[in-house]
């Protein structure tokens, strides 16, 4: 009896051969299954890869699924079956009771005979296209899952915790990329209790003032213009020497010469009307 787990991605493309008469009925293009009862049921197959629409086989009715074939008895295998309340469960978003993102399933596991899903394989957009080595991806038990509804899969708290890291993304490498539950924003350290909320804003407001007080003398000094140099001015012409006047001008100016001043009156410390003989009264002759 064959066990043999295998993923979604690994089925999609796979020849489906009929064991009757060994010809070939198509290519694997699409996995259905039943997320309340997490298992694959349906496979859809089509003719021509990228063409027409896929006919459907119910998984119970392969022989064999190997790596390159799917053998089926024959070409009756195909009905057509109600695909109601079956899921591609690709790009279904999952998230915690506590409402922590985990992604979304870009892959899953499930044994090739039962077809019960046993792993959920995330990645942060869940996009099928893109290698594991861009976005990191990650494998979730399905026991962690505990209710189902559309594209959503509610799973138990701390699933985030229990998660194996499959492949580790390009972008998680550089530091660019976090996994969903790590790229919330961090919480602001709480304050210490011995200090003041309004003496943090002081100190807060005193810092940026400096601060912006050296950016602003920074840009002055930067926009400020050098001083232009300033004309030389050329120096007046010195006054032309007058001329010599002629003896017979000097004569005349000597004789128009205004008369000298006064005297100056005599000294106050010598009395005018003082008599001489005064002073000489009291010696004998």
């Amino acid at each position: 009896m064959r066990s043999e787990v295998r993923r979604r991605s690994q089925v999609l493309g796979t020849q489906v051969i009929s064991q009757g008469n060994a010809a070939r009925l198509g290519v694997v293009s699409e996995v259905w299954a039943d997320l309340e009862a997490k298992q694959v049921l349906v496979l859809g197959v089509l003719e021509k890869a990228f063409a027409g629409s896929p006919r459907l086989m119910e998984l119970r009715q392969v022989t064999a699924l190997g790596q390159d074939a799917v053998l089926v008895p024959s070409e009756e295998v195909f009905d057509n079956l109600d695909l109601e309340g079956l899921s591609r469960v690709v790009g279904s978003e999952v998230v915690t009771e506590e409402g922590i993102r985990l992604g979304k399933v870009k892959d899953f596991e499930f044994n090739s005979v039962s077809g019960i899903i046993t792993g959920l394989v995330l990645s942060n957009l869940g996009l099928t296209f893109l290698p594991g080595f861009i976005l990191s991806t990650y494998l979730l038990s399905t026991d962690e899952i505990v209710s189902v509804g559309g594209d959503r899969l509610i799973v138990a708290d701390g699933a985030e915790t229990r998660l194996t890291q499959l492949a580790k993304g390009i972008l998680e490498t550089l530091g660019i990329g976090k996994p969903p539950w790590e790229a919330g924003v961090s919480p602001a350290p709480a304050l210490p209790s011995a200090v003041e909320s309004s003496a943090v804003e002081e100190d807060y407001e005193e810092e940026y003032d400096e601060e912006y007080e050296a950016e602003e003398e920074d840009v002055y000094a930067e926009e400020e213009p050098e001083p232009e140099p300033q004309p030389v001015r050329p120096r007046p012409p010195e006054p032309a020497p007058t001329p010599e006047q002629p003896a017979w001008e000097q004569e005349y100016a000597k004789e128009e010469a205004p008369p000298s001043e006064p005297a100056p009156p005599p000294s106050s410390s010598t009395p005018v009307d003082s008599d001489p003989w005064e002073d000489k009264a009291g010696e004998p002759t």
